[in-house]
């Protein structure tokens, strides 16, 4: 009955085509890029490019206002005594509070100091109320943000240059040359963190590929100044700002009267009360108990300055019970000048050796501490007379409203450059002082440096120096005429933003805990994290690159399913790695030309290196699927991987190490094939002992819950400049960040030299930087089109695809509800 209505029913219906649209698929050309590489490549470029590199330095290294700086130095020096309120949450610290009184470094004209400043010191209570306070205002969110950075970037910084540029001199105090210096990069460094994150911003809202990400939304972060490097405390309180931090700057009490007025311009701007707080503290009269209890509450440490310094605070910190605190370091280094083949006495080696020993009063943290010399070219007597005769080509003094002066001069500080030619007592020198050791003397390894640079009678010669340690590697080949044109370097003048500084973390002790390097690209783009799974996902076109056979055994340890959706995500992290291939940068001006007039010309080659990694499995874990994931990463990179090393914690069973499967059968793989190192630990202390003598710093990946491990391994990890870096990145983008760091190549020559180092740079990098065996080009793969159909009612009834074949809707057979309507009363389902 029933089927004979819907018989009539439909038989009155009109044909289904009379209210059905068919969209017939357009056909196009199959796409030879990935939506993320492509989108990638956009994001690189607009921070990273020839053009955005030249506009930034066009803004940072505008020329300053001489007139206006020295006036504005004159105000600064003048003869005073003032105090100076310290805010906190909006109101100055009261009276009763102990005080500190302080004097400019150098006076007028370089005579005795006439100004002199007093400032309350905060007390234990008043840190405790900023830091344990129930209404903490929040960092405001993206556009918000970027639109208040903009206006104190680009006008209370840069459009004031040569107000800043005095505070700098008359406080730090500094030549106005190196004030000059040190205003360009922090501006260029800025600049950088933030174009990084308005790409991120645009990305996000037109090709989707990208989203910020801030890891200090909510928390607070401690941001501390070098003592000879003002600005870089600026650079960082800005970046963790952009990452969502609130920032407590504390700062040397000499350093205060600049941030202070730092702080005003940032508030004039939009940025709300309680975001950024500024106190005096790194003084010998500050009480050491309002330090400690900032390190009980911070969440995050960034410092600049001495590594001895940085590693108590961050143990001080796990003593206090602080074991969740992020620490990111950029500390000092031994620095060394390495002589290859040519001689001390050639111009342009003992003036690049000179300058590098006596910049800044020797107190850079790249400051040259030794000269390696060639045993058959030169001894200690030839080494010291040539570098003192160098020094009287560069002009030193105590006025610093003198524009012609290279060094400024001041009280405590040595008058001369002193050459030792005795290793005893070798250490970082913060002086006007140099080593002079033959080769092999003094066991130096850069693996203790920031900067390195290797003087050789060619360029490529000297790049045989690409695989030491040091973050900036400098390379100069002289030649063998004296009096021939040459360009000079030294361990210092990494210039930004052509540059980057502070990288090779997991390589160098002068690169501490969780830090990334200045001007890298793991820094910059440390807000930058690829979307999540999407509709979109769908529709783009993917990379789809063949995996190795190591890559392959591998992934074997993780479910099917895992293995399908991971080897796309490797897919994804070789795209990454595709865009940010590092090239070499525009030449730039470096140091002075030797014979000649005119600068020495340096391009940059920011190498990609792998980080060293470490891995921990605790006893009972089993075999952790991040791990897993990361070795088959690590087969796939497109560099020249480094082994890692792999700890099993509590290892001790039956007086024997034992592993059972699938972990023994991975560590079996990974040993064969990847030639990672596995170290057995019976317990904490034995892994602790390890670590304390680790060549490099122990960086670990994959940690989970960093805060429950014994403290005697935080603590071992963190005096040696390692880290714990928690979870495993769930975005390609982070993966590539978290699997890399940079170092920078640098070569300074002569104009008629610059496609010479080009194109050597370039052989360096692939020859040392790469993988043996590239990757073949992926296939792009573009998903199938949805159904196009869109219909009235009615969707396709599976194998119908003829809209004539209506009377298949109905057949002879009875319907499940007709057979149940025509069953015997009494029956059973299962007579049925």
């Amino acid at each position: 009955m029933r089927r004979y209505a819907f018989r009539a029913l439909t038989a009155r219906l009109p044909p289904r085509s009379a209210f059905r649209l068919r969209l017939r698929p357009v056909t196009t050309a199959k796409p030879t890029v990935s939506a993320l590489g492509a989108a990638t490549q956009s994001l690189r470029d607009a921070v990273k490019s020839r053009e955005i590199t030249a506009s930034i330095v066009a803004e940072a290294d505008a020329p300053v206002d001489r007139s206006a700086v020295l006036e504005r130095l004159s105000h600064e020096l003048r003869d005073s005594e003032e105090e100076m309120e310290v805010m906190l949450l909006g109101s100055a610290l009261p009276p009763d509070r102990k005080s500190v009184a302080f004097k400019t470094p150098t006076g007028p004209q370089g005579n005795s100091p006439k100004r002199s400043v007093r400032v309350a010191l905060p007390n234990v209570e008043d840190i405790s109320s900023l830091l344990q306070r129930e209404d903490k205002p929040a960092v405001p969110k993206g556009d918000e943000l970027a639109e208040i950075l903009e206006k104190f970037l680009s006008q209370e910084l840069v459009g004031k240059s040569s107000h800043h540029v005095a505070m700098l001199t008359a406080w730090g105090p500094k030549t106005i040359a190196d004030s000059e210096g040190e205003f360009g990069e922090v501006a260029a460094l800025m600049r950088l963190s933030l174009k990084a994150f308005e790409a991120t911003l645009k990305s996000s809202k037109s090709d989707f590929q990208f989203e910020v990400i801030r890891s200090g939304e909510g928390r607070d972060c401690l941001v501390m100044p070098p003592s000879n490097f003002a600005l870089l405390g600026l650079k960082d309180a800005f970046h963790m700002l952009l990452q969502g931090f609130r920032v407590l700057l504390v700062v040397q009490p000499r350093f205060f009267p600049h941030f202070r007025e730092i702080q005003l311009s940032l508030s004039s701007c939009g940025l709300p009360e309680g975001i950024l707080e500024v106190v005096p503290g790194i003084t010998p009269e500050a009480d050491p108990a309002v330090l400690y209890e900032v390190l009980k509450h911070i969440d995050r440490l960034q410092f600049t300055g001495s590594s001895a310094m940085f590693k108590s605070l961050v143990t001080k910190a796990i003593e206090l019970g602080n074991t969740r605190m992020e620490h990111a370091g950029e500390v000092s280094g031994l620095n060394k000048v390495r002589l290859d083949g040519v001689k001390a006495s050639h111009p342009a080696v003992a003036m690049g050796t000179t300058w590098a020993a006596m910049a800044n009063n020797g107190e850079l943290c790249t400051s040259a501490s030794m000269v390696e010399f060639d045993p058959a070219l030169d001894t200690t007597d030839t080494v010291k007379s040539a570098l003192l005769e160098a020094e009287k080509s560069f002009t030193a003094g105590r006025d610093p409203s003198d524009t012609t002066l290279d060094i400024l001069l001041r009280d405590g500080k040595a008058e001369n450059l002193e050459v030792k030619t005795s290793s005893e007592n070798f250490q970082e020198w913060w002086e006007k002082t140099i080593l002079a050791s033959a080769k092999d003397e003094v066991k130096l390894s850069t693996n203790q440096s920031l900067g390195h640079c290797i003087f050789a009678p060619s360029i490529t010669q000297a790049l045989e120096g690409v695989r030491e340690e040091a973050s900036n590697l400098y390379f100069v080949g002289v030649p063998e005429n004296t009096s021939s044109a040459s360009a000079r370097a030294g361990t210092t003048g990494a210039k930004l933003p052509e540059s980057t500084f502070g990288g090779m973390k997991s390589y160098t002790y002068a690169v501490a805990g969780d830090h990334e390097g200045v001007g890298t690209i793991q820094t910059i783009f440390e807000n930058t994290k690829r979307r999540g799974p999407s509709w979109r996902d769908q529709e783009e076109a993917f990379a789809q690159y063949e995996l190795t056979e190591v890559a392959e055994m591998l992934l074997e340890f993780l479910s099917p399913r895992d293995q399908q959706s991971f080897s796309k995500q490797i897919s994804n992290v070789l795209e990454v790695f595709k865009a940010f291939m590092p090239e070499v940068t525009a030449p730039y001006a470096g140091q002075g030309l030797v014979n000649s007039e005119g600068r020495s010309q340096l391009l940059t080659l920011q190498a990609l290196r792998p980080t060293r990694k470490h891995f921990l499995i605790p006893r009972g874990v089993g075999l952790p699927e991040e791990i897993v994931q990361m070795a088959a990463l690590c087969a796939m990179s497109p560099l020249k991987e480094v082994p890692a090393d792999l700890h099993l914690l509590d290892a001790a069973q039956a007086g024997q190490l034992r592993i059972t499967d699938p972990l023994k059968s991975f560590v079996k793989v990974v040993q064969n094939q990847l030639q990672w190192r596995v170290h057995y630990h019976a317990n904490a202390e034995a892994l602790s002992m390890a670590l304390e003598k680790s060549e490099y710093p122990p960086y670990f990946l994959c940690v989970k819950d960093r805060h429950m491990l014994p403290a005697e391994v935080l603590k071992a990890v963190a005096v040696q400049g390692g880290y714990f870096s928690e979870g495993f990145p769930s975005d390609a983008f982070s993966l590539f960040r978290s699997m890399t760091t940079t170092q920078a190549w640098t070569v300074a020559c002569t104009p008629d030299q610059v496609e010479e180092a080009e194109l050597a740079l370039l052989k360096a990098w692939k020859e040392n930087g790469l993988r043996k065996e590239a990757h073949e080009d992926p296939e792009i793969i573009k998903p199938k089109a949805r159904d196009m159909d869109i219909g009235g009612g009615f969707g396709d009834t599976g194998s119908i695809h003829d809209d004539r074949k209506w009377d298949e809707l109905s057949d002879d057979e009875e319907s499940d509800e007709e057979v149940a309507d025509n069953k015997p009363k009494g029956s059973t389902a299962a007579a049925s």
